[in-house]
């Protein structure tokens, strides 16, 4: 990673990496950053290779410690700057981390893990930091940083990054969005592929990053105003907020690309930027391949709003049938991580859990994670076709559907919903029985404000059924 930060000094010191809190930062002024950041770290005197984590909140210090553990050679692990407890602690014996770089003001949360930590705000004297500091020489197969998976099945995994993995990665998104004149603005959270992969493709096209540590919706509207921004990824409930009044309309039009990801769009939002000539990229992916692998401008494939697009160059995404049956699909390409930690080497191919078929124009489709298979009375249902029936009800925004253990039926079938106007339980289930065979009609309807959802904006079934099992819905 930082032989590209001083590959673009070299060439172009002066030249903006990133904006932060309206202060931009050349790569030189960056560079300095992370050299002092180094000499600090440097002198706890940490192995080459062991494995260091950052747990800080998204800010430019976050990118500067990346950088500089890169620069020292020791293989990064990106923590949730909001994982404590129990979570925490699963995530630090998954990697068997011993070394944590994080804020002081989490030491109270993190005083009972046996880790050694180094708190950003400490700043000794550089003289005792020592004067020798030379880079570390990676390899590109080498793991350069550890990113969990968003536990889309309960299970975050630890997944190995390569400089490989990444640089493959841009060279396939390069060659859809060809990076020209761009400005990258990016909130989503940098310990997530979503959040770190802006950051890289900024690099390496040497494009301008605007990093913004929370996404809050009349800022962001007046910081593009301001900024103009080219380049953004989104989420879908992020864009249903924007696409409420005129001026979130007006700045999703003002660019050129917005990447959409993190889970299925609702056709209802698709078509509502389509009507708005919004250019809305959707894009398919996760972190064992380094962020999306597939997509397709929804403007020029109006009818093919259910997929998630043809595969990215150098990207091959296979099916187990050719048929129309859906069946589990691989991917190979040189983006694919290099595996789980100390487990699992996918040696550049990568069996998902997505299911997944082509129709005729080369356009793949998905089915969900095996994992979210609801068995009801014997019956199984997949919730994306309850969820797809319930969202073809006008004035429905939103809708979440999981299977809850019940003695007579085996699963339960509940339904979160969330909506613009006052629609009843009777009309949600008059139509379901209009489109549903009866085993796969929810016994239940949950009317809610927003959806249980992960940091993302993936719909989190697993703290949906918790939601269900810890109140008296049911």
């Amino acid at each position: 990673m930082i032989q590209f930060i001083t590959e673009n000094l070299e060439k172009n010191p002066n030249l903006t990496f990133v904006e932060f809190s309206n202060r931009k930062y050349s790569y030189e002024e960056f560079f300095y950053q992370v050299i002092h950041s180094a000499r600090i770290l440097n002198s706890y005197e940490i192995p080459h290779r062991n494995l260091i984590g950052i747990q800080i909140e998204n800010n430019l210090e976050f990118l500067i410690q990346w950088f500089a553990c890169n620069f020292l050679g020791l293989t990064s692990v990106l923590l949730n700057p909001k994982a404590y407890g129990e979570e925490l602690q699963k995530y630090i014996e998954s990697v068997q981390l011993k070394t944590l770089i994080t804020n002081r003001k989490s030491i109270d949360q993190l005083s009972n893990y046996k880790l050694d930590l180094i708190f950003i705000e400490d700043s000794p004297s550089i003289s005792l930091c020592g004067n020798e500091l030379n880079k570390f020489n990676w390899s590109v197969d080498d793991v350069v940083t550890i990113i969990f998976t968003s536990g889309s099945d309960g299970i975050p995994k630890p997944v190995e990054l390569t400089i490989s993995n990444f640089t493959s990665s841009f060279y396939s998104w390069n060659s859809e969005i060809q990076f020209v004149n761009d400005k990258i603005i990016n909130f989503l959270p940098l310990h997530h592929i979503s959040g770190i992969s802006p950051i890289f493709r900024g690099l390496l096209s040497k494009t301008p990053i605007h990093l913004i540590n929370k996404f809050q919706i009349n800022k962001f509207i007046n910081y593009c105003k301001i900024n103009h921004p080219t380049i953004v990824s989104m989420v879908p409930t992020v864009i249903y907020k924007l696409l409420k009044t005129k001026e979130g309309i007006d700045c999703l039009n003002s660019f050129k690309m917005i990447l959409v990801g993190g889970g299925p769009s609702s056709k209802n939002i698709l078509k509502t930027c389509l009507k708005h000539d919004i250019n809305i990229f959707i894009t398919y992916g996760m972190t064992e391949t380094c962020s999306g692998i597939s997509g397709f401008w929804i403007k020029n494939n109006k009818d093919k709003l259910d997929s998630v697009g043809k595969p990215l160059k150098d990207v091959v995404i296979t099916t187990k049938y050719t048929s129309e049956e859906f069946s589990q699909i691989c991917i190979k390409g040189n983006m694919v991580a290099k595996g789980y930690f100390k487990n699992n080497k996918f040696n550049y191919q990568f069996n998902s859990d997505d299911y997944g078929k082509y129709d005729i124009d080369g356009f793949l489709y998905l089915k969900p994670l095996r994992n979210d298979k609801i068995i009801s009375g014997g019956e199984n249902v997949n919730p994306i076709d309850v969820e797809n029936v319930i969202l073809e009800i006008s004035g429905i925004i939103g809708c979440c559907v999981v299977g809850i253990e019940d003695e007579v039926w085996g699963e339960k079938i509940i339904a979160f919903i969330t909506r613009k106007k006052n629609i009843e339980e009777s009309l949600v289930l008059k139509h379901c029985k209009k489109r549903l065979l009866d085993f796969k009609i929810p016994k239940k309807i949950i009317f809610c404000v927003d959806l249980p959802q992960n940091e993302l904006g993936k719909i989190n079934r697993k703290l949906a059924k918790k939601l269900i099992i810890n109140s008296e819905h049911i």
